[in-house]
């Protein structure tokens, strides 16, 4: 264990002396290859190991919630877990596949089914009724090509009755991301595909489908095509159906900007109210750093973040205005603080943003705000690796967050022209 822990910070220390991104790894976590199952779960290789010999490695999924060797969910609602893994074998690289495991009475996992995946690798794989027959289907995106923005979009029914198999439900669809629930407002899922397709004028649109044995349209619009990948699905809950937030790296790479798509039932279709179809761009949503849309004011609401018209801060340093979606128009919420290089953003009341002067270390990835009236110190920011951290080398300051490996350190002063408390900032910092 000692010499684990002493590699561990051979490693981190070496990641911090090469001048790469502070949030290269986002915990110490991330730094080490992932171990097998252990308690209940350890015999689940040797499972595999038996079905597959020796010549197979497995490939975890590298999006979404379900990301391990081995991931867990109960399928058939015996109250029982069961378990899918991908893998590939020796004879047939380059082709993912895909096995359902389950633990037989109790006792030693089994491997009962496999099927031969759409591509290379998993890219993101979700459990969901989406068919609405009370039975839970797998889903899984496949990677046809490396590093490639589309995926092969597969829903899977499950067999665990006599002969556990797998059977797709349709055929593959071409999508960059999507997202399932009620959009429809009806007390049943849909499935909402985004898809970006290169070469051509139109190439990014949503549709909506119904899955009954196969894809029923129900409706589509066009998006701006300006667009990378939409690395970020939320929904709000309506009375009158899903309200979907996608937030979209434009093709530029260092902006972003979000779509918003709900079921219109005057159209019956999906619309994007931001969208234009006579000049084919999205307007109103953009901001000129990569951040997603969240719920930055706790109100069960998501908000997106636009530029602020505040600019005399650091160059590292991004003012936004955050803005819901009400009544067919985006309405200012909140302000903030972006701080690209550590990925956090922080909260500055609406009568203190013009009043701040903002400092920022580099070296020290310190965050520091004064009172523009006296140039007085008010409070302080910055983050630390929990694998380095010593609270006797920052005893002036307190934690007010951790999150991902890292701790975030803040201190206040008393100062009157700008009074932020260390509770006011475990409030108003948001880990990106």
């Amino acid at each position: 264990m000692k010499y684990i822990k002493s590699l561990l910070c051979i490693i981190l220390v070496a990641v911090l002396l090469s001048g790469c991104s502070f949030r290269l790894a986002s915990s110490v976590n991330d730094l080490i290859s992932a171990i097998s199952p252990f308690g209940d779960n350890a015999d689940i290789k040797l499972a595999m190991d038996n079905y597959l010999g020796n010549g197979y490695s497995l490939k975890n999924p590298t999006s979404g919630d379900y990301i391990t060797s081995y991931n867990f969910y109960d399928l058939d609602g015996d109250g029982e877990n069961e378990a899918i893994a991908f893998y590939e074998t020796k004879d047939s690289l380059g082709v993912a596949k895909m096995a359902l495991l389950k633990k037989e009475n109790e006792k030693k996992w089994q491997v009962l089914a496999s099927v031969d995946g759409n591509g290379e690798s998993a890219y993101r794989l979700d459990f969901s009724d989406i068919d609405n027959d009370s039975n839970v289907e797998v889903i899984v995106c496949w990677n046809s090509i490396s590093n490639s923005t589309s995926h092969s979009f597969v829903i899977y029914e499950v067999d665990l009755d006599d002969k556990p198999q797998f059977e797709k439900i349709g055929d593959a669809k071409t999508v960059n991301n999507y997202s399932i629930g009620d959009f429809v407002g009806n007390g049943t899922n849909q499935l909402l595909l985004f898809e970006i397709l290169s070469g051509t004028k139109n190439s990014a649109k949503a549709e909506l489908y119904r899955i009954d044995g196969g894809y029923s349209l129900i409706g589509e619009t066009r998006l701006d095509s300006r667009v990378l990948s939409y690395n970020n699905i939320s929904q709000e809950k309506t009375s009158s159906g899903i309200r979907v937030y996608a937030d979209a790296i434009s093709s530029s790479g260092n902006t972003e900007f979000t779509e918003v798509l709900y079921y219109s039932n005057m159209y019956s279709s999906i619309v994007s109210p931001f969208y234009s179809y006579s000049s084919g761009t999205t307007s109103g949503t953009s901001r000129s750093c990569l951040i997603n849309s969240m719920d930055i004011n706790s109100d069960g609401t998501p908000e997106i973040p636009t530029d602020a018209d505040y600019d005399a801060f650091p160059t590292d340093i991004y003012s936004l205005d955050w803005k819901a979606y009400r009544n067919t128009v985006l309405v200012h919420t909140a302000y903030s603080l972006f701080v690209k290089n550590d990925g956090y953003t922080i909260v500055i009341p609406d009568k203190y943003l013009e009043k701040i002067k903002v400092e920022y270390n580099k070296e020290e990835r310190e965050l520091s705000v004064y009172s523009s009236v006296d140039n007085q110190f008010s409070f302080s920011v910055k983050p630390v690796l929990k694998a380095v951290y010593d609270e006797k080398s920052f005893d002036s300051y307190s934690v007010v967050c951790e999150e991902n490996g890292y701790y975030y350190l803040a201190k206040t002063s008393d100062n009157e022209n700008i009074k932020v408390s260390l509770d006011d900032l475990k409030q108003f910092i948001k880990i990106c």
